[in-house]
């Protein structure tokens, strides 16, 4: 079960990453040096191992990215509901501490918001496809980035948050069972030997990312080498289309 860096290597022009509505494809080589560019990113802010970011991200190519970026920095990523409104969000970023706040441009009225709201721990704002006051561009800052490793990789994990039907959300944090960027997550790890993911794998996402199992999932078939076809939105007659011109097993 390598770590994508390690596939990168074996593998650089196999497809990691395929976005279902345009096709764009992101290989294995591709993926690592743009995770390279995001953990370096990260450390150029001023994010250490530990810290916590935020991201509130429709489906996209850059939200996986971004997750093996920050896994790369060992920073503890939050992805957030895209449904939830200011004062939800408000509070996830403020409860897990984040220091980074990262949303789509599709999203930019409820971001715009919360940085009007602030908090008092997040320093920096970054929007993917497209910009807004106060926020930098992701896709320009971390273009901008060298693709080598950080000299101080660590294992970074997601923490998720319930979704506080009976109270407030509560961060769901599983720390890592290894200090080394390359140790499989235990869940991960648990999952793929329970349904057989492997390099041949190639896996249909068609739920939202921020979710805990879509998340994941492509994350468990990416540790495997295997390839996610993500979808931007579900819809039947696209997933069986999906389905058949990728051979999803």
């Amino acid at each position: 079960m390598p770590h994508p860096a390690i596939t990168a290597e074996t593998y650089p022009h196999k497809p990691a990453i395929i976005m279902g509505a345009t096709g764009e494809v992101v290989t294995y080589a591709e993926l690592d040096e743009r995770s390279n560019q995001a953990a370096q990113l990260f450390r150029s802010l001023g994010l250490k191992k530990g810290d916590h970011i935020g991201m509130m991200l429709v489906n996209c190519r850059q939200f996986l990215e971004i997750c093996w970026g920050a896994q790369r920095a060992g920073l503890i990523f939050t992805p957030i509901s895209t449904h939830l409104k200011r004062d939800e969000t408000a509070y996830i970023l403020e409860n897990c501490g984040a220091k980074l706040f990262i949303a789509s441009h599709s999203l930019a009225a409820v971001a715009g918001e919360i940085l009007a709201l602030g908090t008092s721990r997040i320093k920096h704002y970054l929007m993917v496809d497209g910009i807004l006051d106060g926020y930098e561009s992701w896709d320009d800052s971390v273009g901008l980035q060298p693709a080598e490793r950080i000299a101080d990789e660590a294992n970074g994990v997601p923490m998720l948050y319930s979704s506080g039907t009976t109270g407030k959300p509560k961060g769901v944090f599983l720390p890592p069972a290894s200090d080394d960027v390359n140790a499989v997550h235990p869940l991960a790890g648990s999952l793929g030997a329970v349904f057989g993911f492997g390099e041949e794998t190639v896996y249909l996402s068609p739920a939202p990312l921020y979710h805990a199992a879509p998340l994941h999932y492509n994350m468990m078939a990416l540790y495997q080498g295997g390839t996610s076809v993500v979808m931007e939105t579900f819809d039947a007659e696209a997933a069986l289309a999906l389905i058949e011109e990728h051979r999803v097993t």
